[in-house]
């Protein structure tokens, strides 16, 4: 949503216009989208000059409260008033995407208005996601996993199974099992573990998923998957949970990314296996050797049959 009226605010961006032009995206007036000369989006809350707190200065994201505002409308006199504003300083539009559908997520589903505190904490924590996503991510092994998610008869219970964190051991953790995810671009189902994926040591159940994939026009990029998903998430802590650990695995390509994508030759090159019957190096419990990381060809070892997979993907609860 916010996105949307972002592009069709700087495609109507006044000439010589030197403040912010803007509209009201909330019946109440008190919510604004508004950007500048320099085509930088900003969101702006209604305030008091009576909340008073220190601005926020960080690398992409200033925060200005309370301050004395004018804002040009379309058709209309300009509007004035007391605003807490929140800008990037970015004008590039994937990351002008990201930021907007954080903000979104954050603040156009409460109830308005928020104080100056509220919007401070927030925007907060959003920079901190911001500071995470500046490195490297893994645009094939995200899209695996989030192929998976596409596929399970409920996508809710897929992504609250989804582990929280990028470096997690297991992708995917149910109350009965463990699912490691892994896709290769390689003409073999050849995969890097490390040994206590296949061998946890515990009373535990592991299923892995292996995908194979190929690049071609016909397919869908990262971004197409995120959105699908993202659409068919129904509750708004969940979808912004979601989306938030989508941007950690992906990093800042996610949205740039033009790679398509699609399962190589067909959907059966998705298959299922038994952690415990793959094979893997033996370590004994009083050996001094850790960290143990092989390379395993999956080509030739029988995958679990239908009935298994359609449980996996059930994600049960």
């Amino acid at each position: 949503m916010l996105f949307e009226a972002y592009s069709k605010l700087v495609q109507a961006f006044p000439d010589g216009c030197d403040h912010l032009y803007g509209e009201a995206i909330h019946p109440s007036g008190n919510l604004w989208l508004a950007t500048d000369g320099q085509l930088y989006p900003a969101l702006l809350f209604a305030g008091t000059p009576s909340d008073e707190r220190g601005d926020i200065r960080l690398r992409a994201i200033d925060v200005e409260f309370s301050r004395d505002c004018e804002i040009a409308v379309e058709a209309s006199i300009p509007v004035l008033g007391t605003f807490t504003i929140v800008r990037l300083n970015e004008s590039d539009p994937e990351i002008v995407r990201v930021f907007l559908r954080l903000l979104e997520e954050s603040f156009c589903e409460r109830q308005l208005p928020v104080s100056n505190r509220e919007i401070g904490d927030r925007i907060l924590e959003i920079a901190e996601l911001f500071s995470r996503i500046d490195g490297g991510g893994d645009i094939v092994g995200l899209w695996g996993e989030l192929y998976l998610i596409s596929l399970a008869p409920s996508v809710t219970n897929a992504v609250r199974c989804w582990s929280s964190h990028k470096s997690a051991k297991y992708d995917f953790v149910t109350d009965q099992f463990a699912l490691e995810t892994k896709t290769t671009l390689k003409p073999s189902r050849q995969h890097r573990f490390s040994i206590d994926q296949l061998r946890p040591g515990l009373d535990m159940k592991v299923y892995l998923a292996s995908l194979q994939l190929t690049e071609t026009q016909a397919g869908r990029t990262v971004a197409e998957l995120v959105e699908e998903i993202y659409g068919e998430l129904a509750d708004a802590e969940l979808r912004n949970a979601f989306f938030s650990l989508c941007l950690s695995k992906g990093g800042p390509d996610i949205y740039r990314s033009s790679l398509r994508l699609r399962p190589f030759p067909d959907e059966s090159s998705l298959m299922f296996f038994d952690a415990r019957e793959l094979p893997a190096p033996e370590v004994g419990a009083s050996d001094p050797i850790a960290n143990v990381r092989f390379d395993l060809d999956l080509s030739a070892v029988q995958p679990l049959g239908s009935e298994a997979r359609g449980f996996i993907l059930s994600f049960p609860a």
